[in-house]
């Protein structure tokens, strides 16, 4: 059987297309994935947030004079850091202009112009339609790409601010915490 170097070169572009939208399902899914994480942080952040607005009360503060400021800086920072994680998040789910399939408009003008073609000469304008939709393919691949790189940029700053809110909450509670434990071993040493 002689190689014919024409259908092999169709074949490659329709294995291509076939890779392209198995690649497009699971750039969807990726970007799913990334916008349900952005969810659960943010809603993680709301938690926390709630938490330190509710440890914020002058009368709780007021117990322990020399640490106030520390712990009210400490708060403040928590508190910041917290927002910035629930604005990235936020700024994640926004980011909503994800490609789609090729459009059908545009099969359609591939269409309109294979129409106008002479059956006779339709055979050497195969290629040309299988690699116009490989090249749509490729440009709507490249855009979710970068659209999942972005976001995953986003999402990695929510994740580092909610990180480091959570390890300054955890020092504002040593912070409060460290007088009480002085006194009590000052009253066991007695």
């Amino acid at each position: 059987m002689p190689f014919d170097v024409r259908n092999f070169r169709l074949e490659m572009v329709r294995s291509l297309i076939d890779g392209a939208a198995e690649n497009y399902k699971e750039n969807t899914r990726i970007n799913n994935v990334i916008d349900d994480k952005a969810q659960k942080i943010a809603g993680i952040a709301g938690v926390f947030l709630a938490a330190a607005l509710a440890f914020l009360k002058v009368d709780s503060l007021s117990v322990w004079p020399l640490n106030r400021l520390r712990i009210l800086i400490s708060l403040t920072a928590a508190i910041i850091l917290i927002i910035c994680c629930i604005a990235f998040c936020l700024r994640v789910m926004w980011i909503r202009a994800f490609p789609g399939l090729p459009s059908l408009s545009s099969l359609a003008g591939i269409n309109a112009d294979l129409l106008s073609i002479p059956d006779a000469d339709l055979h050497l304008y195969e290629e040309d339609y299988w690699n116009l939709r490989a090249q749509g393919w490729q440009e709507i691949i490249k855009d979710q790409e970068s659209t999942i790189a972005s976001k995953s940029r986003v999402l990695f700053r929510a994740q580092l601010a909610l990180a480091l809110a959570m390890f300054d909450i955890a020092l504002l509670l040593i912070l409060t915490l460290q007088p009480l434990i002085s006194v009590h071993w000052r009253g066991l040493g007695q």
